[in-house]
């Protein structure tokens, strides 16, 4: 894939399509990243079919959860209030404009639906949703748009800076081994960002770079001082990551790294901005 210069968003092939088909059922993606897969839709009748026929397995779902959470079921005896939560969770739309139903379970027994209905409802909150969203997005190791093997890496943040309206530079980390992969346009929630990727001997970590200037990403996580920067640790969805500021600028780096080998990857990327 490709950064085209007029914005039109690059094609993505079947596989990708298949990769995404969860999340994109979910209403997880927004902006650039919905315009590249909806307009592979429009375009493949036979991922269009798989995309209707798992949103129809679904709603067929929906319909079952919502009969064994009725009165006289085992389920339906459930308090009130967790039976409210549930009902809230089944009528939520993540698009209204969207005609597949966002349910983020696959199928299965009835019972373990409601169960992990209940464990999403008893977990969620608390976490900084930015973060939590550059997660999920790395975790689906969508394409890159620039690739580092046709593109010399020192030029990969000017090709993305051209699309955003700040210098995605990225820190210099010193770690040995580690290798720019590339990169890609991103968007967290309702902020654009640049998503660079990077392969360390014992696998790879996603950078999230974006412009923070009214300081809207909150605390949380675990504080640790790196150098003269303050680094949130964060462990979510089984990845640890580790949040800093530079002036206006916010690097997540989303790693399943340890925590002490994370921390010491930001330390030479520290070390190296203090020369």
């Amino acid at each position: 894939m490709s950064i085209d210069p007029h914005g039109t968003p690059a094609s993505i092939s079947c596989g990708e399509m298949a990769r995404s088909l969860e999340p994109f059922l979910d209403g997880e993606f927004e902006g650039r990243e919905e315009a590249e897969l909806s307009r592979h839709l429009s375009e493949c009748e036979p991922c269009r079919t798989l995309v209707e026929r798992e949103a129809r397995a679904r709603s067929r779902l929906r319909a079952k959860l919502r009969e064994a959470m009725g009165p006289g079921s085992p389920a339906g005896t459930a308090p009130a209030g967790l039976q409210e939560r549930i009902s809230a969770a089944l009528d939520r739309e993540a698009r209204p404009a969207r005609r597949w139903a966002p349910w983020p379970v696959s199928l299965g027994a009835v019972a373990a639906a409601a169960a992990g209905v209940m464990v999403v409802l008893a977990t969620q909150g608390g976490a900084d949703p930015l973060i939590d969203e550059a997660v999920r997005k790395h975790a689906r190791d969508l394409p890159l748009e620039v690739n580092a093997a046709s593109v010399a890496p020192e030029a990969i943040p000017g090709l993305l800076a051209s699309k955003l309206d700040f210098n995605p530079r990225p820190p210099a980390f010193r770690a040995q081994g580690m290798k720019l992969m590339g990169a890609r346009l991103s968007q967290l929630r309702d902020r654009p960002a640049a998503y660079m990727r990077y392969e360390l001997p014992r696998g790879q970590v996603g950078l999230y770079i974006i412009d923070d200037p009214d300081q809207r990403i909150g605390g949380g996580g675990r504080q640790v001082q790196v150098g003269p920067s303050t680094v949130r640790m964060v462990n979510a969805r089984g990845y640890n990551i580790a949040v800093w500021r530079r002036n206006e600028i916010v690097y997540s780096l989303v790693s399943d790294l340890d925590e002490a080998d994370l921390v010491r990857l930001v330390e030479t990327a520290q070390a190296a901005a203090d020369r």
